[in-house]
């Protein structure tokens, strides 16, 4: 899964976590099926809330202090509407546009593989209009 985190100078990094899933038939992706469950944009939003992990965080990554730092903070994450719907148990109008931006990235590259999709926060205070990612991958050069 791609988590997004802020770098040692602030900068709004993707960070790739390995999570070991099997494949429901213990074959492979090739075989054209979808991950467990734990592949998931909810899984992605709670992992990003957790926050870094020691290897991460010793890298110098972390998550923006405006960010709740524990998993019940997700509520639910729906894919099926025009944006994606990313709901907190808590607020989301007292969020930072960084913890904002780490939030919608994460959602977005979770939700599609080049992060296309816009992704919507609500929480107990109301709803946030879509946004898009700001980070774009960029393309590894030619060998």
């Amino acid at each position: 899964m791609l988590l997004f985190f802020h770098g040692p100078d602030g900068e709004l990094l993707p960070v790739p976590r390995i999570v070991d899933v099997p494949w429901r038939s213990g074959g492979s992706p090739a075989d054209g099926e979808e991950a467990d469950q734990a592949l998931s944009p909810l899984a992605a939003v709670t992992a990003q809330l957790i926050g870094p992990d020691e290897d991460e965080r010793r890298a110098g990554f972390r998550n923006d202090s405006s960010l709740p730092g524990t998993a019940s903070a997700v509520d639910r994450v729906v894919t099926d509407g025009p944006a994606v719907e990313v709901r907190l148990t808590t607020g989301v109008r007292t969020l930072t546009a960084p913890a904002r931006d780490q939030l919608v990235c994460t959602a977005a590259y979770a939700a599609h593989p080049k992060g296309s999709r816009p992704v919507a926060l609500a929480g107990r205070d109301g709803r946030l209009p879509p946004a898009d990612c700001s980070v774009r991958p960029v393309p590894a050069p030619a060998r």
